[in-house]
């Protein structure tokens, strides 16, 4: 627009009319073929596209999956070893504050990283329980298992012995072998036989169970052999040519600071001899 004065500006009706239309400089076919041209070439490849690589990423799970199973497997089966050594006695304290104490050449083993799951522990010798309240608490055994609430109670599972004796609360035990159940209360015990099969006595005097926890040796009806190779666990001395010792015993002592006075009370009363040697091994003869 030219000669444009300030009259004009004050005066915008006749600005407009002295506003002459601009001149296309392409006809409206110009404009479509050119349009057209334009749609029909191809696209530059200016940008790159990544593409997912789904091998990597299943490289990568199988990865973290095998991290998590490693470390559920570590708090699985991480275990503690209890080993009670023959002639001397040992506390075990459990993650949940309950207590064992082992008897003389006894083991006892648990997994403190999984004990919030399961309460379970497995024992080789004899041990003394006092459980805490809570979810099923398990003592596992070679010929026989255990199970309880919150009690206390003994177990001696030595070989192909197995006994348990329940001093306070309720107790349920398993035979291994024929999956028979017992259920037993205060001042009774459980013992399993050679077929495998529970028997139950239900009228003892439970704390004689215990009374080796004292220092006492308590035996009632038991062969000869298995009461030399109890005074021999509780001294750490070994005793040889038990074998054919089946004779019964019955009686209690405590134990004294050598083995020679237990074994001549003992052997007293089968008039039979012994012989110490310098190793400190015991021969019956």
């Amino acid at each position: 627009m030219k000669n444009l004065n300030s009259k004009d500006l004050n005066d915008p009706v006749a600005l407009i009319k002295k506003m002459k239309p601009m001149k296309a400089q392409k006809s409206k076919e110009q404009v479509w073929a050119e349009l057209e041209q334009m749609m029909e070439q191809p696209v530059k490849k200016g940008g790159v596209i990544k593409s997912i690589n789904f091998s990597k990423w299943s490289i990568a799970a199988s990865i973290a999956l095998l991290v998590s199973l490693s470390v559920l497997a570590f708090l699985k089966f991480y275990t503690v070893n209890v080993e009670c050594l023959p002639g001397e006695q040992k506390m075990a304290y459990l993650p949940d504050g309950s207590s064992v104490q082992l008897n003389a050449k006894s083991s006892l083993s648990f997994h403190p990283l999984w004990w919030k799951m399961d309460r379970e522990v497995e024992l080789n010798g004899e041990g003394f329980f006092q459980v805490k309240k809570g979810e099923k608490f398990t003592v596992v055994s070679d010929n026989g298992s255990t199970s309880v609430m919150g009690t206390s109670f003994n177990i001696f599972a030595r070989d192909e012995d197995y006994e348990v004796t329940c001093l306070t609360g309720k107790v349920k035990v398993l035979s291994i072998i024929t999956k028979d159940e017992v259920i037993i209360t205060p001042n009774q015990m459980v013992v399993l036989d050679q077929a495998g099969n529970l028997n139950a006595n239900l009228k003892v005097n439970a704390k004689l169970a215990v009374d080796w926890t004292m220092g006492k040796f308590v035996f009632t009806q038991t062969p000869l052999n298995k009461v030399l190779a109890e005074i021999g666990r509780r001294y750490g001395v070994e005793i040889k040519n038990t074998e054919n010792l089946t004779q019964l015993y019955t009686g209690n002592f405590a134990k004294q600071k050598e083995i020679e006075p237990i074994l001549d009370l003992v052997c007293k009363t089968f008039e039979i001899e012994y012989k110490k040697l310098p190793s400190g091994e015991v021969i019956m003869q």
